[in-house]
């Protein structure tokens, strides 16, 4: 079952650029749940010191495509609390170098671990490994309770731009938003199949307040980039996301 999961989340991440020896997810143009990825990268990582990197260095370059508000109900629905440090060392790695940083209101939201050991599985085998572990810990990662060394992001190890965004139409979208409310409903839209029935329903999963998500689906209606669509005799209104 974890090999699975790994292999799962190793194609999505290779979809999204990562040198992985792994096939993409589906075809070009295949819609990858970046928020939720990043939720099961962090019960993952441990198993796998390599995607823990990689997903890293991959923030680092595209940090703005993610959907901060959705995150945000993500974590709070779906994250276990013993995920928290993981993915607050994720985050707090992964926003190196934006200024001001641009997961600082996610970091607040989670919590450190109580019970401070190695990040990864192969450095608990063994007191010998997890003495070094601690030894050799970033600072970061002693603030989470999760010990490994110092991150070196692996930018070789992810395809030009042009190439990421060819097989990812979707996360041009995503930079221009920068991570705002807009994102938060557009991948809503695209991922979340309960977000589509309703207002109310859409701003579950979004995240953010009823008069905030009338706001940006308004501006994306504008756009040409949802619609809200009500059949005759159906008193509901369904929302799509235009393509």
């Amino acid at each position: 079952m974890l090999r699975e999961q790994l292999d799962r989340a190793v194609s999505q991440w290779s979809t999204l650029g990562v040198a992985f020896d792994a096939a993409p997810v589906g075809s070009a143009g295949h819609d990858v749940d970046l928020e939720r990825l990043l939720v099961e990268t962090a019960r993952l990582a441990p198993a796998m010191p390599r995607l823990f990197v990689m997903a890293v260095t991959w923030l680092q370059i595209y940090g703005d495509a993610l959907a901060r508000h959705r995150l945000r109900h993500l974590m709070a629905e779906e994250l276990a609390p013993t995920d928290h440090p993981v993915l607050g060392l994720l985050l707090e790695l992964g926003q190196a170098g934006s200024h001001p940083p641009r997961f600082a209101a996610l970091l607040r939201e989670l919590h450190a671990a109580p019970d401070p050991r190695p990040l990864f599985d192969i450095e608990r085998s063994s007191a010998a490994m997890a003495e070094r572990a601690r030894r050799r810990a970033s600072p970061e990662s002693k603030r989470w309770g999760r010990w490994c060394e110092p991150v070196e992001p692996r930018s070789d190890a992810i395809a030009p731009a042009h190439v990421v965004m060819s097989r990812n139409p979707w996360l041009r979208l995503a930079m221009d938003f920068r991570g705002d409310l807009r994102a938060a409903v557009v991948a809503s839209l695209r991922h979340d199949s309960d977000a589509r029935i309703s207002e109310s329903a859409l701003t579950r999963c979004a995240g953010g307040s009823r008069a905030q998500v009338r706001n940006a689906l308004a501006n994306l209606e504008l756009t040409g980039r949802a619609a809200r669509i009500r059949s005759p005799g159906v008193r509901k209104t369904r929302i799509v996301v235009m393509r």
